[in-house]
């Protein structure tokens, strides 16, 4: 199958690695060429969709659009938070007008903003906090609406908590391990929060899964099971074998403020596919990375 991926990123290039190794036929469009695929690469930006148009060419099967503004100290209310939204509005027309096959987008679990239980794909209602949660409605809705009764398939699939190797040393999990590693004091400033973490693995395997199987719309792409970043950190110390920071924070009340959470009945799970690693497995992953 023809595949071209939007994004060379934290979360793309699993899904490259992942999709070259099923045998597919990609081809790869990002802001920068990267070592280690074996498919062709093609250096452009977004932002300029025109040209951008220039690789539709390919006329692939199947694209799947992992790009968006991610750099951790902005992300959330950077401008180019509606540039991305706009490039994935102008996507979708065009995979009306090419009758493209399937179109896969990675949304975010930011998009169902504070809740108090776990969530499902499909039923519980989206409440974005920020600007870039309220893009990627506001590119969900308008992607939905462009490509209603058209022959294209859509996906959304909405990524909750993302780890794996090489990932921003800002943020939580990196920060974790470093600490440890340097024997410096762990800061906690949330200790209730309930949040579902899962690998880049297995989010690649997910969207694997996604091309083979029938699935709808929306679905929601995590464990299931979800941890503190108290519980977090215990796991981390038993595995580093480190000193137990996690036992300052222990006499805080262990009632999740809010859960992150993707509930048991969420689409994806209940198609069958099931994530490989736990938390103990992919800590692991990582740390052996």
């Amino acid at each position: 199958m023809k595949i071209l991926i939007i994004g060379n990123g934290f979360i793309g290039t699993p899904i490259i690695h992942k999709l070259e190794s099923d045998g597919h036929e990609l081809l790869i469009y990002s802001r920068t060429l990267k070592n280690g695929f074996g498919s062709k690469q093609v250096v452009g930006d977004i932002s300029n969709f025109i040209d951008f148009a220039k690789s539709l060419s390919w006329k692939p099967d199947v694209i799947i659009h992992t790009a968006w503004i991610t750099k951790h100290e902005i992300y959330t209310r950077h401008a180019s938070n509606y540039v991305y939204a706009q490039f994935t509005s102008e996507l979708a027309e065009y995979a009306v007008r090419a009758e493209l096959g399937h179109l896969i987008i990675l949304g975010t679990c930011a998009e169902y903003g504070s809740q108090s239980t776990p969530s499902v794909a499909g039923i519980t209602k989206l409440n974005p906090s920020n600007l870039y949660a309220e893009q990627k409605v506001i590119a969900f809705n308008s992607v939905k609406k462009s490509l209603l009764g058209s022959n294209t398939r859509l996906t959304w699939a909405r990524i909750f908590h993302p780890y794996g190797p090489r990932q921003d040393k800002k943020r939580l999990i990196p920060y974790l391990i470093d600490s440890l590693k340097s024997e410096q004091d762990v800061h906690l400033t949330d200790t209730a929060s309930m949040l579902d973490w899962i690998t880049t693995r297995d989010i690649a395997a997910a969207i694997s899964w996604v091309i083979k199987n029938e699935t709808p719309i929306e679905i929601d792409v995590g464990t299931a099971h979800g941890f503190t970043n108290v519980e977090l950190l215990k796991t981390l110390e038993g595995l580093l074998g480190s000193s137990q920071q996690w036992t300052k924070y222990s006499h805080e009340t262990s009632l999740a403020k809010q859960v992150t959470l993707v509930g048991e009945d969420s689409p994806l799970l209940k198609s069958g596919w099931i994530p490989k690693d736990n938390l103990i497995t992919g800590l692991q992953w990582v740390l052996n990375s």
